[in-house]
């Protein structure tokens, strides 16, 4: 019995941790297009919201997440201003009939099932290097 004791109080944050991984499932990442956002939670499972079922607001739209177990509500904002090398390669790829091929510049923000809300840019930063 005195060698169980020990081993109940370093088994106690293990225990509680993988009861962490049991509440409901948080967006994890966020892919945005001119149409369509969607969203994949820790789940895996993935959500869209569809910009010509959502609501207009200044500058964006929103409404909430579609095709998962969870109805979250989402918003986007767009953000008009875009680099020089957005608009050059923008304009090359609508001259050869990939309109809407790059993901616009803003930020989506979700809010899950406890009241949290996350927020994403899109499009989504990029590591350079290794």
């Amino acid at each position: 019995m005195p060698r169980l004791l020990p081993a109940l109080i370093l088994a106690l944050p293990l225990a509680a941790a993988g009861c962490a991984a049991f509440g409901p499932p948080r967006p994890a990442s966020a892919e945005l297009s001119q149409t369509e956002l969607r969203v994949t939670l820790t789940n895996g499972e993935v959500c869209t919201g569809a910009k010509a079922a959502a609501t207009p607001i200044p500058g964006g739209w929103k409404g909430t997440l579609a095709g998962c177990s969870q109805a979250l509500p989402y918003e986007v904002s767009l953000d008009p201003h875009q680099n020089l090398l957005q608009g050059f390669v923008g304009a090359v790829f609508k001259l050869i009939g990939l309109k809407g091929a790059l993901a616009p510049n803003g930020q989506v923000r979700v809010t899950d099932a406890t009241g949290q809300s996350v927020m994403f840019v899109s499009p989504p930063p990029q590591r350079l290097g290794h």
